[in-house]
């Protein structure tokens, strides 16, 4: 998921996303903090001041953003359109540069799943860094307004204290954070016949090693399946007290969020789940709180990774 948190200075973002950090169900988002302290350490005019350099960083790095997969940012292309919007109206940055700003908002702004906007309704906080003036603010903020019109961006607002801010933001995630799907269990080769040849081919060798180390012939062993809008989805379990050890695991089609909603569903069956995982699913693993040890092991001359996953 691609999150952004918007809004006009001084208006609790940069508070609320250290507050989101800590949330032990948002461990696998990468967090992406504000660009005005890092652009200022370089030397480079802000807020009021801001310039065509000021505006170029923080334009391209709302573009390069939206490549990444899974993550949550404070601020995003509609704020750098913002803000150049209005230096470009009291002189400071050229014509170009609004154009700049205007065609990376339209391409970028629908990539992202969720934009969450916080009003101003808190004092302004001077911390030396962040404008003061409150003219600026109320400016800023009335261009939002003009932009999300514009633009027909879907804001979700977050109002209230930093923890209702949180506990509204998370019930509106909810619906992808937590989604399941059945886990039917099965017990035969034909039963996991894939379309594709490669998914075909490694449920095969899964089953092989399956049979070849008894499993098949144990309670505790378990293979489940999952189908959702024409892909599906296999995991091979090994139960103990609660616990699981995830030992295969594979959908036919990956991207449609089947693979999510199988693991969620285990977590939600399981109190721990524990598995090897190659470089290749670190990343979807790691999204969903598993994490991972310094435990290697060379398997094939592939490098397996030893992680857990723990119910709070």
């Amino acid at each position: 998921m691609r999150i952004a948190i918007t809004g006009a200075q001084s208006t609790g973002k940069s508070t609320l996303l250290r507050y989101l950090k800590n949330d032990d169900d948002l461990k696998g988002f990468e967090f992406i903090d504000e660009l005005t302290r890092k652009i200022a350490a370089k030397g480079i005019n802000i807020n009021e001041e801001g310039s065509n350099m000021s505006q170029i960083f923080t334009v391209t790095i709302h573009a390069e953003n939206i490549v990444k997969d899974h993550f949550i940012s404070d601020r995003c292309a509609l704020d750098g359109l913002v803000y150049t919007k209005w230096l470009f109206d009291e002189g400071k940055v050229d014509k170009w540069i609004l154009d700049y700003a205007i065609g990376v908002a339209k391409e970028v702004l629908p990539r992202y799943d969720y934009i969450f906007y916080l009003p101003a309704e808190i004092p302004i906080e001077d911390d030396g860094i962040r404008s003061a003036n409150v003219k600026f603010r109320d400016d800023i903020v009335a261009l939002f307004e003009k932009y999300t019109k514009e633009f027909n961006v879907k804001l979700i607002e977050l109002s209230g204290s930093v923890k209702d801010r949180a506990k509204l933001f998370k019930r509106v995630l909810e619906p992808k954070l937590y989604s399941t799907v059945d886990l039917k269990e099965v017990s035969s080769l034909s039963e996991l016949c894939a379309v594709g040849v490669d998914t075909d081919e490694y449920l095969t060798d899964a089953y092989k090693y399956w049979v070849e180390e008894g499993y098949t012939k144990s309670k505790n062993a378990k293979i489940y399946y999952s189908e959702s809008k024409g892909n599906a989805g296999w995991a091979f379990v090994r139960e103990a007290e609660g616990d699981v050890h995830l030992s295969r695991f594979t959908v036919e089609f990956k991207g449609d969020g089947l693979g999510g909603k199988m693991f969620n569903s285990l977590k939600k069956k399981y109190k721990r789940i524990t598995l090897w995982s190659n470089p290749e699913a670190k990343g979807f693993y790691t999204r969903h709180g598993v994490k991972f040890s310094a435990m290697n092991n060379k398997v094939d001359g592939k490098t397996y990774t030893y992680g857990r996953w723990n119910k709070n």
